[in-house]
């Protein structure tokens, strides 16, 4: 997983000074495989597992003072791993079923066949924040901007320490040219998860354009 993520940098210094829209791509290859590498993990820990969960589990709590406080990648890794664990835990099979076979579909790029296993995921259960997360991420793949933000909002509504969320959230404000809206949200997301390796890439490219913007 790390190799990926190391790739897609070398990727996006080559690439730097193309045209927003290049960036945007890479981004968005990026964005998937980075969701596609975690949940292939955490879906196995999930059906694996007697505990069901989600963004109110009380463990979260110590997990995120750990994150924060972590003194490199690796050890960030670990805490975040577990967190996304939880987050993408639910008590209800039905929830925990459409959630994995909406995972199923984006990987497959079957994206309408993920939007629609994600609501149904929201119909069942609209406090689940990690449902909001998956439906603002298959809308964004798919497009479809301005709804995928409203997800973002309704996710962080639940679960305001959603870094993956903050993220996207900048990856969709770079997407509109809204420099200092991405700045914003992504600076929000590296003070909860400082080693995300996506959100430093995507803050520095906003922080560029923004001063480019200004001259």
């Amino acid at each position: 997983m790390h190799d990926l993520f190391l790739k897609v940098i070398l990727i996006f210094y080559s690439l730097e000074n193309e045209l927003i829209l290049n960036y945007v791509v890479l981004m968005r290859r990026y964005l998937l495989n980075l969701i596609l590498c975690c949940c292939t993990y955490i879906i196995t820990i999930v059906f694996n597992s007697g505990l069901k969960a989600d963004q109110n589990d009380l463990r979260l709590d110590d997990l995120f003072v750990n994150l924060r406080s972590a003194v490199n990648f690796e050890q960030a890794t670990l805490f975040e791993i577990k967190i996304w664990d939880i987050w993408m835990e639910h008590k209800n099979p039905k929830v925990q079923n459409s959630l994995f076979m909406g995972l199923k579909a984006m990987k497959n790029n079957d994206y309408e066949n993920a939007l629609t296993h994600f609501n149904i995921v929201i119909q069942i259960e609209p406090e689940f924040a990690e449902g909001w997360n998956k439906r603002a991420t298959v809308l964004y793949l798919m497009g479809r901007i301005k709804e995928s933000e409203q997800d973002v909002v309704r996710t962080l509504k639940l679960e305001p320490r959603h870094f993956g969320a903050l993220s996207g959230q900048g990856l969709i404000r770079i997407s509109l040219k809204d420099w200092s809206g991405a700045i914003e949200v992504l600076e929000a997301g590296l003070e909860i998860n400082p080693y995300m390796l996506g959100a430093i890439i995507n803050l520095k490219f906003a922080r560029k354009k923004f001063k480019e913007s200004l001259t």
